[in-house]
């Protein structure tokens, strides 16, 4: 009987052995399920957060409508970016001062920019000199820069990656291409002006607009046998190519005027100059600024038009008062940019340099608008108000 206890006593406890053992077997399999299973979830999570990308963007200013459409453009784009990534993997801060006069404050903002250590700076320069300093410094930090609009001229070498911006110089020369064919006929009747409203002398966008549509006007002129001598501000008087007269023997004269301090105001007073005088047959402004300041000096004057007798008026960029002016042909009509574009291809440029991905710069187009066409859907989107 004893013999037989023992023997069911021996398989009770083989019986229970297998059960903790099977027991424990489960519990560690579990464990390592739940681990492999957390580890898991953090990868997941680490792949839906990702990377995040902070950009600074230093505008040359917010005076304008044309910059809050480059600001426009810029959200979007964005916004589209992070849509597709599906989270906020990039932000960006876009600042710029109140004039594009305001150099100072522009350098300031760039300083104040470079501090945060984004992982990639815009910048539109004012005065690329004000700021060489802060760029060396962004240089050495390895922080990519990318220019647009006027971009960062004679930058240090390497700084600037690439530019988002219209060919400046071709812009100017579709200006005087469209100006010229107005006016040529009214060229041949004695000795006439052309006048040029520049906002200043300093930034890329300007000056290179500026020039070209001195250049391609001179070139114009001389093909059909003109003389031509430009005068006024020593910028573009000592930059431009192929003038080939004097004051005296000039067929035509083209002047060029630019303000002490960028505002329409001040601009307008040097467009009055020009509209004032009696040979004055054309006159181009090169920006939205310089533009609204031939129309409100015109407002006094009333000599603006189409008509023989009228001074004909090209304008530069766009706004509510540059588009009535040119639906009601005051102005004759204008060059548009694409600043939505400009914005946009700046986002894009930012985040693939941020990305040590290669760049280029990238062009982003003009055409030439007037009543006739100021409503066309390919003209119609890059216009802003």
């Amino acid at each position: 009987m004893k013999k037989i206890l023992a023997i069911i006593l021996a398989a009770v406890m083989a019986v229970s052995v297998s059960a903790c053992s099977s027991s424990a077997s489960n519990t560690a399999a579990s464990t390592d399920a739940s681990e492999a299973s957390s580890d898991s979830g953090e990868s997941k999570a680490s792949d839906a957060s990702g990377k995040k990308y902070h950009f600074e963007i230093v505008s040359k200013g917010f005076q304008s409508t044309y910059w809050q459409a480059v600001y426009k453009g810029a959200t979007a784009e964005l916004e589209a970016l992070n849509s597709k990534a599906g989270y906020e993997k990039y932000s960006m801060n876009f600042v710029g001062p109140d004039s594009e006069s305001d150099v100072s404050t522009q350098v300031q903002e760039f300083t104040s920019a470079l501090n945060t250590k984004p992982d990639a700076l815009g910048l539109a320069a004012l005065d690329v000199s004000a700021l060489l300093g802060s760029i060396k410094n962004a240089q050495s930090e390895k922080i990519p820069i990318i220019g647009f609009d006027s971009g960062v001229p004679n930058a240090p070498e390497g700084a600037v990656l690439a530019n988002a911006s219209t060919d400046n110089y071709a812009a100017g020369k579709v200006a005087a291409d469209s100006m010229y064919e107005k006016i040529k006929d009214r060229v041949s009747k004695g000795k006439v002006r052309i006048g040029e409203v520049n906002q200043d002398a300093t930034s890329e966008s300007i000056t290179n607009r500026g020039l070209g549509f001195i250049d391609e006007m001179i070139s114009k002129l001389t093909a059909d046998g003109k003389k031509v001598f430009v005068t006024g501000n020593e910028k573009y008087v000592g930059s431009c190519k192929g003038a080939n007269g004097t004051a005296d023997n000039a067929d035509v004269i083209i002047e060029v005027r630019v303000p002490a301090q960028t505002t329409t105001e001040l601009c307008a007073t040097e467009a009055g100059v020009i509209l004032n005088e009696s040979d004055t047959i054309a006159i181009f402004g090169s920006n939205q600024v310089s533009a609204e300041g031939i129309l409100t000096a015109n407002e006094t004057l009333q000599v603006l038009g189409s008509d023989s007798d009228k001074i004909l008026a090209v304008g530069f960029d766009s706004g509510k008062v540059i588009k009535s002016a040119v639906t009601a042909g005051t102005m004759y009509g204008a060059v548009t940019q694409s600043p939505v574009k400009i914005g946009s291809v700046l986002i894009d440029l930012l985040a693939a340099s941020a990305e040590d991905q290669s760049v280029k710069d990238t062009d982003t187009g003009c055409a030439f608008y007037t009543a006739e066409n100021i409503a066309n859907a390919e003209i119609a989107q890059n216009l802003y108000d």
